[in-house]
């Protein structure tokens, strides 16, 4: 590795450079930059560095990504991609939103109410114009005289859908009608989705769309995988569908003996049936953590049960607070990147790119629980 000083950036890098950059004899800066080429699809652009093996392969691992530290911040610059600015983004910032059904029209009603001080504006865009006329008519119109501020909601065209800081898209196929037996309804999603979501991803692309991409459709991080495959940084893709699952294991977890969730149990993984719960991170119990986890991903079929979609906490869990968390640059449930796969777990984001994964010295039993979910991810195919 050599070391080198341009503009007053400090750069480590295997490359050969131009004079431009300086070599020096070691680093001192806190934050340095660390220099790479990489054209596959699945490589990242701009991003930090939490793997230390990083370094000798270009990718992460899920041990190193989950528990491993890096000893210096340093920010990977892959050369062989437009890399999205490294300066520091706008506050608040504007939203765009694709699908107005149950789960999109929930979000934005909590995003209207709760989302003043992080948004600046939401457009929203659905392929029938009645439905955007009717959700401008009525979000415009949650307000209250003591509380705000409230940001503006607009129905945005298709050609100005890429126009905004993070684009969320929330649309879907049908949902299985209650009482149809469908157990696994993200599954029952995937193909149609899949479609539905490609042609926006494309789109985002030809468009040379620099902002995020945020998956709210099920199951979200296999459509992740689809966005990514059509071309734009895996940095840019971010899946909310984890925090709602870490709300219903706390929830269960007060019918359980296991309230102490709350403060030391964590989530992972997919929002679906390869999820995992884990009890407590610091006094893991693997009978206890399976218990809670099959309560967890059961959860929908409860609402189902008494004859209702149980699209609401979902909507305000996962989709609308932990969105605001992340633009607010706050600890909250999504996906991060991990070689090909998008990972859930906790985490914060800096300037909407930089994530901060939360690290723990994570027992044997469970880290042997998060690979064969993550072995499961990494080998699906479309």
């Amino acid at each position: 590795m050599k070391y080198y000083i341009k503009d007053q950036f400090q750069v480590m890098t295997h490359l050969e450079l131009d004079e431009s950059y300086k070599p020096i004899s070691e680093l001192s800066h806190k934050v340095v930059y660390y220099l790479y080429e990489d054209d596959d699809i699945e490589a990242m652009g701009v991003h930090r560095v939490e793997d230390k093996t990083f370094f000798q392969s270009h990718r992460e691992t899920l041990k190193g990504k989950l528990c491993d530290d890096v000893e210096r911040e340093v920010i990977a610059v892959n050369l062989k991609k437009m890399p999205l600015s490294l300066n520091k983004k706008k506050k608040p910032y504007k939203v765009h939103v694709l699908g107005l059904g149950d789960v999109g029209g929930m979000m934005l009603s909590a995003l209207r109410l709760i989302g003043g001080d992080t948004l600046e504006a939401i457009g929203i865009f659905d392929l029938d114009e009645n439905k955007v006329k009717r959700w401008c008519y009525e979000l415009n119109q949650i307000m209250t005289i003591d509380r705000g501020p409230y940001p503006p909601v607009y129905g945005v065209s298709m050609d100005d859908l890429f126009d905004c800081d993070a684009f969320i898209f929330t649309a879907s196929s049908r949902i299985p009608e209650v009482g149809s037996g469908v157990k696994d309804v993200r599954m029952f999603q995937l193909e149609a989705n899949t479609k539905i979501i490609s042609i926006y991803a494309k789109m985002a692309k030809e468009r040379s769309f620099e902002g995020q991409f945020i998956v709210v459709s099920d199951p979200v991080d296999l459509l992740c995988r689809a966005v990514l495959s059509h071309g734009l940084r895996p940095e840019q893709i971010k899946g909310f569908g984890l925090g709602v699952m870490h709300a219903r294991a706390c929830y269960y977890s007060e019918y359980h003996d296991m309230a102490y969730y709350k403060e030391e149990g964590r989530a992972y993984g997919p929002h679906g049936k390869h999820l995992i719960i884990a009890d407590s991170i610091t006094n893991y119990n693997q009978e206890k953590a399976l218990l809670l986890t099959d309560k967890t991903v059961k959860a929908n079929l409860d609402v189902r049960a008494v004859g209702y979609k149980p699209f609401i906490a979902p909507a305000l869990s996962s989709a609308a607070m932990s969105i605001l968390a992340y633009l607010e640059e706050k600890p909250h449930y999504s996906t991060v990147y991990i070689d090909g796969v998008y990972f859930g777990c906790k985490n914060k984001v800096e300037n909407l790119v930089y994530v901060h994964t939360e690290k723990n010295d994570l027992p044997e039993q469970l880290l042997e629980r998060l690979s064969a979910t993550y072995k499961e991810l990494k080998s699906f195919e479309f």
